[in-house]
C-alpha cells in the first residue's frame, strides 16, 4: 500500500470536506490534492490543533474575546508554562 498520492480533481469532483476547506471551488478549476498517511503522533497533534481552532472560532462568534492587554498576559503565561515543562 502506498503512503501518499497526488490526484487532480475538478472542483465539482471534490469531496464535501475538501470543498468546505477551500470555502467552495472555482467553476471549471482543477485542483491538485495531495494525500498522505499520518503517523499516530502527527494525527493526534493535527486533530488537537483542529479542535482548538474550532473552539477559538466558536468563542469569537460568541463574543468571548480578550482585550489586547489580557491577551498579552495570557500569551506570556502560556510561554512561561512551556519553558518550565
Amino acid at each position: 500500500m502506498r503512503r501518499n498520492a497526488t490526484l487532480a480533481l475538478r472542483g465539482d469532483e471534490l469531496p464535501p470536506a475538501l470543498s468546505a476547506a477551500l470555502d467552495g471551488s472555482e467553476a471549471g478549476a482543477v485542483y491538485a490534492v495531495h494525500v498522505r498517511k499520518l503517523s499516530v503522533e502527527d494525527a493526534a497533534e493535527f486533530l488537537d490543533m483542529k479542535a482548538k481552532v474550532r473552539e477559538g472560532l466558536a468563542a469569537i462568534e460568541a463574543g468571548d474575546l480578550y482585550d489586547e492587554e489580557a491577551a498579552f498576559v495570557e500569551i506570556e503565561r502560556l510561554i512561561a508554562a512551556r519553558t518550565t515543562e
